[in-house]
């Protein structure tokens, strides 16, 4: 095993996890077309997270199912354009609570436990 190949593929499941909470936050201030929410994703991350167009469609379907964003069609350019409910707020305000939560448990686990700390333990 490639500690890099096996990094990159972890990586790829830990940052698919977070797309859906990612696309309600770009959603915060306006309403976007999809591809609008690809381009402040990357901008606000510095392109170190980028949602592939095709992947985009999928997670604005489950979300609107959801009840978390709603879709109206642009008469003048005939896209959809998307914004999150009330619904939508309430629950991210709720989910960026858990997420920080879990950040710091994940921070407090790897300046206790962490690779890094190897040496005090021989």
């Amino acid at each position: 095993m490639e500690p890099q190949k096996e990094l990159a593929k972890w990586e790829k499941e830990f940052k698919k996890g977070y797309s859906k909470p990612f696309v309600l936050l770009a959603l915060t201030k306006e309403p976007h077309y999809p591809y609008q929410i690809i381009k402040t994703l990357s901008g606000a991350t510095q392109g170190k997270y980028i949602i592939a167009g095709s992947n985009i469609y999928p997670i604005l379907k489950t979300l609107t199912e959801e009840g978390f964003i709603t879709v109206r069609k642009d008469e003048e350019t005939q896209q959809n354009f998307y914004s999150l409910t009330e619904v939508g707020y309430e629950f991210l305000e709720l989910l960026e609570q858990s997420m920080m939560e879990f950040q710091d448990l994940v921070k407090e686990l790897i300046e206790t436990h962490g690779a890094s700390r190897k040496n005090e333990r021989r």
